[in-house]
């Protein structure tokens, strides 16, 4: 069966170049049409040409027999920070955006949106890299936030604005190096002890603006539901995470629906540290192993008893946040809300590539149907990153071939026989 010849467990992204495939004896899966469709893909110079119930008479290229397998769009991760993974103990494992890109292609992830890392240095891989073997980098570069503020404590430049003026010059002053979005940081979330500063209402209102001039996407993270009204009322684009303590107000969830904010919620970085650690049989999972090493699953197998202190106490709140955060999600998309996946990678409890599988997990025990979560994570991401991502004609041929179906088990879009991005083959089982 030539599917699976070329490659055991290893990427191929470097050895295929660029080609016309057709792919026969499909299950086609549309998350945006909902249909289920058995036929043929034919696939030229990166795009999907056609599908139909048959090969057509003009295919070229490499034909590929799935024997009846499932094909979905590829799936992308809304809020990375690629640098690697992360375990407690300051484990790490990874060499940078570029590894990153070269390995979360195992997962079917074609793209991601990295929220935070050294600009000229992230800016300089998405140059190199888009289109040359890994996954399309999409970058918001820095993050903006007020002067001590969340993410300028990892010692990280990143663009301070402590009021309306700095929020104007600093986005001036980014905005020739083309961010794909503009990440900006304003959560008046009380953290205790280590409660940090945030930008005021009016330098936030001040950046969304700049940006929106400049035709700039707008995420805001947030760490308090008056913080995503804030957001929403500014014009902010998007918001990401769900705000501990309460479930959303009825009054946010009206006004992110009327105002076409899109969410995306991170579950997996609010919910999955304490899942990992308390059951240790999901670190076996063969996609997991394929896109991470053994020590820092070995850190995660130690279970709550290796950590200390600090770690415990963050381990109990995301055990206290997991139920309001999933009820909060269930609201927003009862009314409508348009929800992406992003899984916050970088973090603990979450991991480059794997965790957008376990996002879907999360988004359909928050009342998400498989159809809907595969759409958060597809064709709606391809809609706010302005990608065709689908299986219709003129869709870019980023494609993921599925040994079982994700509509009876979101948990199926781990089991991968094949990943093409632009129609090249970059992953075979």
């Amino acid at each position: 069966m030539r599917l699976l010849s070329l490659c055991t467990l290893t990427l191929c992204a470097t050895a295929l170049s660029a080609q016309d495939v057709v792919l026969t004896n499909a299950r086609i899966v549309d998350p945006a049409k909902r249909t289920i469709v058995e036929g043929s893909i034919a696939i030229r110079s990166g795009r999907i040409h056609s599908v139909g119930p048959s090969v057509p008479r003009d295919a070229r290229g490499e034909r590929i027999d799935l024997q009846g397998k499932w094909v979905i769009p590829a799936l992308h991760d809304l809020h990375t920070h690629s640098f690697g993974n992360g375990a407690p103990g300051r484990v790490y494992d990874g060499n940078g955006t570029a590894h990153t890109a070269e390995r979360v292609l195992r997962a079917g992830v074609t793209s991601f949106l990295d929220l935070f890392s050294p600009e000229d240095y992230v800016f300089g891989v998405r140059a190199r890299g888009n289109g040359s073997g890994g996954a399309e980098v999409f970058a918001a570069g820095p993050c903006f936030t007020a002067t001590r503020g969340h993410c300028s404590e990892y010692g990280v430049p990143t663009r301070l604005v402590d009021s309306p003026d700095d929020a104007r010059e600093q986005l001036a002053d980014l905005a020739p190096k083309a961010p794909d979005v503009i990440k900006l940081v304003y959560d008046h979330r009380d953290y205790g002890p280590r409660t940090l500063p945030t930008m005021d209402r009016a330098t936030m209102e001040a950046l969304v603006a700049a940006a929106r001039e400049r035709r700039l996407k707008t995420v805001v993270h947030v760490g308090t539901w008056q913080d995503a009204r804030d957001a929403a009322l500014a014009g902010a684009t998007a918001i990401t995470h769900v705000p501990h303590g309460d479930s959303v107000p009825p009054d946010v969830v009206s006004l992110l629906a009327a105002r076409r904010v899109w969410h995306i919620p991170t579950l997996t970085v609010h919910t999955d540290l304490p899942t990992f650690l308390s059951s240790p049989e999901l670190l076996e999972s063969p996609l997991l192993a394929a896109v991470t090493s053994d020590s820092l699953r070995a850190v995660y197998r130690r279970g709550v008893a290796g950590l200390n202190e600090p770690a415990r106490r963050l381990v109990e709140g995301r055990k206290a946040q997991t139920l309001g955060a999933l009820e909060s999600v269930r609201r927003l998309h009862g009314a409508g809300v348009r929800m992406l996946t992003g899984t916050d990678a970088g973090n603990w409890g979450v991991f480059q590539g794997y965790s957008v599988h376990r996002e879907l997990i999360r988004l359909v025990e928050a009342g998400l149907s498989p159809w809907e979560a595969l759409a958060a994570s597809t064709t709606s991401a391809g809609e706010f990153l302005g990608r065709g991502y689908g299986v219709s004609s003129g869709d870019q041929a980023d494609l993921v071939v599925l040994d079982a179906s994700p509509i009876e088990d979101i948990g199926n879009t781990q089991r991968i026989a094949l990943v093409l991005m632009r129609g090249r083959v970059v992953f075979r089982r």
